[in-house]
This record gives structure tokens, sequence and C-alpha cells, in this order.
């Protein structure tokens, strides 16, 4: 366990040291460099949401499926939960391309 403690601590540690040094802008043209990498990571940014997304909805529908061949009847309550489920899988996908929306277009 101590191990682990102090493995944390020299990690928060060295990200606390590491900040500063990405703390001052390039002269010249740092807005359009930013503006790739801004692109390309919103990029993987939707790929990895809708990886994840799919994943879920997969095993959600897997469960779903095989409560149902469980126990018919109880349908209406497992229909209702893989419905909210797939809703609120989907929402993090749909939140996801609109955070990369607004900041590739601002």
């Amino acid at each position: 366990m101590k191990r682990y403690v102090a493995m944390f601590l020299s990690v928060v540690g060295m990200l606390l040291i590491a900040a500063p040094a990405f703390a001052q802008e390039a002269a010249g043209n740092a807005h359009s460099d930013n503006t790739k990498w801004v692109i390309i990571t919103a990029g993987f940014a939707m790929a990895i949401a809708s990886a994840v997304c799919g994943y879920a909805q997969a095993k959600a529908t897997a469960a779903a499926c095989e409560g149902l061949a469980r126990n018919p009847g109880a349908r209406p309550g497992i229909q209702f939960a893989l419905l909210l489920a797939l809703i609120l899988i989907e929402s993090m996908a749909l939140y996801t391309f609109a955070i990369i929306f607004a900041k590739v277009t601002a």
C-alpha cells in the first residue's frame, strides 16, 4: 500500500513540476499551430467517445437480452432500463460532439 501512495505522490509531484514548462506561449505563429492540434485531438476524442459508446451499448443490450431470456415476465422493467441506459450512453457521444464542435469552431 505504501508503494502505491509513493507512486501516486511522485506522479502528482511530476505533474506539478511539469506544468510551468507549458505555461508560456511561443512567439509568432502559435495560433495556427494550436488550431492544428485542436483539430487532431478533437478527432481522437470523438473516436474514443464513439468506441466507448459502442462498447457500452453492446454490453447493455447483451445484458438486457440475457435478463429477458432468464425472466421474460420482467420485460417492461428491463425494456425501460435498457432504453434509459441507451439514451444516457448515447448522450455521452453527443456531449463530446457538442464540446468538440464548440472548441473547433471557436
